[in-house]
């Protein structure tokens, strides 16, 4: 399981590495004119190497692909610092030599279709545990959706609602004074606010969040919107 870095140890990474890169500089720099140029510049090199590695994890150290890097960066130091052909030799020879001393990891496959096979349902358990988090996710999707909706209905109808009571009241006290006045009020009658187009809509958008699937919510809420807007643009015609 992965784990987040203290603090302390980065700024000391960070530290250590802006150190050993200025001690690298200024050695490489003092080399230019050193008679021994080559081997000074090894040196510092292998300093600022050996800083690096005191810097990496010890299991970290400890696989077979940092000794198998580290080697050649041994190899590479020494080789820097080679002026003679039996120097590069001795470098060269170094380097099988560190290689000859790594450990390999056991197969855990014996043969090569056994392999593949393994690598093969490694894939599919990666890709199923994928698409599993893939579904999970849509699923939530769907559900936010729908409470979404849920909550838009209940806006919507609560409005609705208050807006009908309030015309039913203005219209009765029209009505009202319209009869004080010795008026006919036969044919008033107070206006009201249908919630039908957007009763759909919900339906819809229950029946989408129910297939677990946020674009038909989507889809829903877009026509549920359409045939809502239909209705208000015919009523106030």
């Amino acid at each position: 399981m992965a784990t987040s870095a203290a603090t302390n140890d980065v700024v000391n990474w960070a530290y250590q590495y802006s150190l050993a890169s200025a001690k690298l500089s200024s050695a490489q720099a003092n080399a230019s004119s050193s008679a021994t140029r080559s081997k000074d510049i090894a040196t510092a090199q292998a300093s600022f190497n050996a800083t690096m590695k005191s810097l990496v994890p010890s299991d970290v150290q400890s696989s077979v692909q940092f000794q198998y890097f580290d080697a050649y960066t041994n190899y590479n130091t020494a080789l820097a610092g080679a002026s003679t052909e039996k120097e590069r030799q001795a470098a060269l020879d170094g380097l099988y030599s560190e290689l000859s001393g790594l450990t390999l990891p056991t197969a855990t496959s014996s043969t090569l279709d056994g392999l593949f096979t393994d690598t093969m349902n490694t894939q599919k358990a990666n890709i199923s545990n994928a698409a599993a988090s893939m579904n999970t996710m849509l699923a939530s999707a769907a559900k936010m959706a729908s409470n979404a909706s849920s909550a838009w209905m209940s806006a919507i109808t609560s409005g609705a609602n208050a807006l009908n009571a309030k015309a039913a009241s203005l219209t009765d006290s029209m009505k009202s004074l319209m009869t004080s006045l010795g008026l006919d009020t036969s044919g008033i009658t107070a206006p009201t606010v249908s919630t039908t187009p957007t009763s759909a809509f919900a339906a819809g958008s229950a029946t989408a969040a129910a297939n677990g699937t946020p674009g038909s919510i989507l889809n829903s809420a877009l026509i549920g919107y359409l045939v809502a807007n239909q209705a208000t643009t015919n009523n106030s015609s």
